[in-house]
């Protein structure tokens, strides 16, 4: 008894009016109030376990050491206004009698070490693998914190505008979140790891390795070994057309296997060989060479490597996973066109955020290789951002915007999700911006090193330049391509080209016979780097921008 009346004393102790209100509501703590004001008492008769209530309007109260363990004869079943006055009625006249002169509740603060306590298999068991793996996702992002410590340790996520309260019980479950969602939100899971971050405590190795399935067929591997090393060692000259059926069986076994890169990769070398035996002009050697290289190395680090993390950027994925941010500002880098051989149009547009010097890419495209489906540049160019239909996929290149419920995926590739809201902010002149390292400072190696690593997820080998002028512009008849020759501050000097394509065969002659394009003075212009050509977006300067294949 003596044990209980004490865990009963420190309870009363922390119920103040913040914590009341947190479990209930400020409508219901006020209401309590006005009728203790009106005379309103209560008797207690303590148990082994709780205590018994009676209020003089005749309702009964059973109370426990713990806001939620409660019960009251009046027909709700959530805090009424009973409870609220049998706990403020025993604090205001009993609280200082019934405790111990050593043991006085008002010394006794809420400890909240338990959150820095937590074992990570306790935090993945509170939580869904979904809710892990999207929260895992948002620790990329930063997010301000303000913590409070009051009865409740209350941590706000402020780009969000959320708040998360724990109390002292040891309890996930019990924490409050201001989006009032059911059960276990993704704010509840977010802030406790940001909270464990912020005291040098993370998880996300060990959390990772819950979420991430990183299981495959052993034998598919070897096999996919084996047979790149075959056609290497046989030769085109002599590789028979039965190699396509062997790779399309392999591809299927692949995906069975859970490979989903491997599939992917299989069929890229399906294709290349594809377009040999069909003596397409648009098939290369060096290509189908590079891309068996790649792949090869890919598979044999892939059953070398340990890491949980490793292993999965190895096995890709067969759908790319979108993840909300709650708000990304991006500056647009431009728009460019583009064309596979396996027949698909469309055309990406390129930012740069000013949050995590990252750069993102939002693309339309379609197969064009079914009858009557086509895809124009220009239409699509002149079509609306998905994001509310404010303005034009145009102006949205040129401009500066705030995406505010952002999906994206670990490729930094944008959703056309209808939860995302867009707004314009003034353009900044992109000489104010701290680029980081999407600036290539040192044109001597650094843009040589900028594309991605092979074993990295895959992403766009995109990077700006500034160039202090122009040297050179001509087209050169037999690679049918426009050279750009630049110059920067220490002389060094690069060739960049633009391909010829019948749909901008304007824009080319454009380049071509315009003369300011040698007057411009330190200008930046976005470069895609593939193989080890270097192939220009767009060229900006101040606010303005224009995108080479599109905007002349």
């Amino acid at each position: 008894m003596a044990d209980f009346t004490l865990e009963f004393h420190r309870f009363i102790a922390l119920c103040n009016e913040e914590y009341l209100i947190k479990y209930a509501n400020k409508g219901i703590y006020n209401r309590s109030i006005k009728e203790m004001e009106k005379g309103i008492t209560v008797s207690y008769e303590f148990r082994d376990d709780h205590v018994e209530c009676a209020l003089s309007d005749d309702s009964v109260c059973r109370l426990h050491a713990d806001i939620n363990r409660f019960s009251c004869s009046c027909p709700s079943d959530k805090i009424c206004k009973h409870v609220i006055i049998a706990i403020v009625y025993y604090a205001q006249n009993h609280l200082q009698a019934g405790a111990e002169a050593e043991d006085q509740p008002e010394t006794y603060k809420p400890d909240f070490s338990w959150l820095l306590q937590l074992q990570p298999t306790q935090i993945v068991k509170a939580f869904t693998p979904a809710q892990l793996e999207e929260v895992l996702f948002r620790l990329d992002y930063v997010e301000e914190l303000e913590v409070v410590e009051t009865s409740f340790l209350t941590i706000r996520l402020c780009t969000q505008d959320v708040s998360v309260s724990f109390d002292s019980d040891s309890e996930i479950g019990k924490s409050m979140c201001s989006c009032k969602a059911k059960g276990n939100c993704l704010h509840k899971l977010e802030t406790i790891l940001r909270y464990r971050a912020l005291h040098q405590l993370h998880d996300r190795e060990q959390l990772h390795a819950s979420v991430t399935d990183v299981s495959y067929e052993n034998e598919v591997v070897a096999e996919a070994k084996a047979l790149i090393a075959e056609i290497i060692g046989i030769g085109l000259a002599k590789l028979s057309q039965t190699i396509c059926t062997r790779l399309e069986l392999l591809a299927i076994a692949a995906h069975n296997g859970n490979l989903p890169r491997v599939e992917k990769d299989i069929r890229g070398i399906h294709g290349e060989l594809n377009l040999f035996f069909q003596r397409h002009v648009k098939f290369s050697t060096e290509a189908l060479l590079d891309r068996l290289s790649r792949v090869y190395v890919s598979l044999v680090a892939l059953e070398k490597t340990d890491q949980t993390e490793a292993k999965k950027q190895l096995l890709g994925s067969f759908k790319s996973k979108y993840h909300m941010i709650p708000q990304l500002s991006l500056y647009a880098l431009g728009a460019n066109p583009w064309e596979t051989r396996s027949g698909y149009k469309g055309i990406t547009y390129y930012f740069f955020s000013l949050g995590d010097q990252r750069l993102y890419t939002y693309t339309e495209a379609r197969p064009v290789y079914y009858e009557g489906i086509s895809f124009s540049f220009k239409d699509s160019y002149k079509g609306k951002v998905p994001w509310g239909e404010l303005i034009s996929l145009e102006e949205l290149s040129h401009s500066q915007v705030i995406l505010t419920h952002a999906k994206t995926n670990r490729e930094q590739r944008l959703s056309s999700s209808e939860e995302t809201r867009l707004a314009i902010v003034p353009r900044e002149n992109i000489e104010e911006l701290d680029l980081g390292k999407v600036l290539v400072r040192d044109w001597s190696c650094d843009w040589k090193e900028a594309a991605s690593d092979m074993f990295e997820t895959s992403m766009d080998s995109v990077f700006l330049l500034k160039a202090k002028k122009f040297n050179h512009v001509e087209f050169d008849q037999k690679t049918q391509q426009l050279i750009l020759t630049i110059e920067d501050e220490q002389c060094h000097s690069l060739s960049l080209s633009i391909s010829y394509q019948g749909e901008l065969a304007r824009n080319i002659r454009h380049l071509e016979q315009n003369k300011r394009l040698l007057e411009l003075r330190d200008v930046y212009l976005l470069v895609q780097k593939i193989g080890e050509g270097l192939y220009p977006i767009s060229i900006m300067q101040g606010k303005s921008l224009t995108s080479f294949k599109l905007d002349l």
